[in-house]
């Protein structure tokens, strides 16, 4: 049986406009030629839907339990095959290199995809946290080294948010953060140090008096409203039971979209202590964070349509040698506690250490 591997290059820029212009069809209305190309790709698998586009008929199939994607020529010839995978499936080296150069921007989606000329590759969409930002594309060998990329450039994009959130930094200790030379200055670059950023911020009418409803009198202390990367209201606050908590809500349709319990140290997921343990083995580190993260019973995924399962938020400092200041690494586990991916930055003014 052919072995899949997942993700295309050729023709993906197009693809988005083609996946839009696609029409659910049956499968007595696919020509044989395509059905025969199809059996000639794969050797095993099940077809939930056919669609049609113009030029182009596209199969939605099961391999091996992997949901994709084949795309064939109305004359039956194989195009590719594109398959959906985790940051976690990923090559490491992939995945830091997004962490690494685009601070304030998030994974939209990842893409294996295999072409019919042999290529194999990663194709991972991000985009700048925000409103109305544009997705951007990155495109990495099965080895995670990047290959292709329409994304601004790294260097700009860390200048600018850095700058951003630390105003009064010089050019020197702007260059340190992103990883960017002056041209007096060509050393490698500083580990990050938070700094914390003081706003005011006020949510709507409407989320505030859903979360005085909501809670009624069962806070000890707070709020504390904050905005979170251009997207969430988030109430920080203490509820009757002494515990920290966060409520976040959407800020542009006003709605809550999950809770986060701030555990205590002897409640810390020991799945997750056991990770950290391993993966900094040798090194002095400390957890200075452990936020459990609920969904509202009412939000959906707008991708699947299902309710998402908790998640766990977790914040390790590292002393800085030769300084009093500390460095942090942020990272998220799924409900299994497993890793999911890294964090680039704090999730906002209230996360700063």
């Amino acid at each position: 049986m052919k072995k899949i591997i997942l993700m295309a290059l050729m023709g993906l820029t197009s693809l988005m406009g083609v996946v839009n212009a696609q029409t659910k069809i049956k499968e007595t209305a696919v020509p044989r030629s395509v059905l025969l190309a199809l059996e000639k790709t794969y050797d095993s698998y099940k077809v939930r839907t056919w669609y049609q586009a113009p030029g182009q008929y596209v199969a939605e199939l099961v391999i091996d339990g992997q949901n994709g994607r084949a795309y064939f020529t109305a004359g039956g010839d194989w195009q590719y095959s594109t398959f959906p995978v985790k940051a976690e499936e990923c090559p490491t080296l992939m995945n830091t290199y997004f962490v690494n150069n685009y601070p304030g921007y998030r994974i939209k989606s990842i893409d294996y995809v295999e072409e019919m000329n042999g290529d194999n590759y990663y194709r991972m969409m991000i985009v700048k946290k925000g409103i109305a930002e544009n997705d951007c594309e990155l495109v990495f060998d099965t080895r995670g080294k990047l290959m292709k990329s329409n994304a601004p450039d790294p260097d700009a994009v860390k200048r600018d948010y850095y700058t951003r959130n630390s105003p009064d930094m010089t050019e020197e200790k702007i260059s340190e953060q992103s990883g960017t030379e002056t041209s007096r200055q060509r050393q490698r670059p500083a580990p990050r140090v938070d700094q914390p950023k003081v706003e005011k911020f006020a949510p709507s009418e409407e989320i505030e008096n859903h979360f005085k409803k909501a809670m009624g009198k069962r806070i000890k202390a707070g709020p504390e409203w904050v905005e979170r990367n251009g997207e969430y209201a988030v109430a920080y606050y203490t509820n009757a039971q002494n515990v920290k908590m966060e409520a976040v809500y959407q800020l542009s349709n006003n709605q809550p979209i999950m809770t986060g319990k701030t555990l205590v140290k002897d409640r810390y997921n020991s799945g997750i202590l056991k990770y950290l343990a391993q993966k900094f083995s040798g090194e002095q580190y400390r957890v200075e964070k452990m936020v459990v993260y609920e969904f509202n019973s009412k939000f959906r995924d707008p991708i699947d349509g299902k309710k998402p399962k908790p998640y766990t938020y977790v914040v390790i400092s590292q002393r800085i040698k030769g300084g009093r200041d500390r460095k942090y690494t942020r990272m998220e586990f799924n409900s299994s506690s497993q890793f999911i991916g890294l964090i680039a930055q704090p999730l906002d003014e209230k996360d700063v250490q």
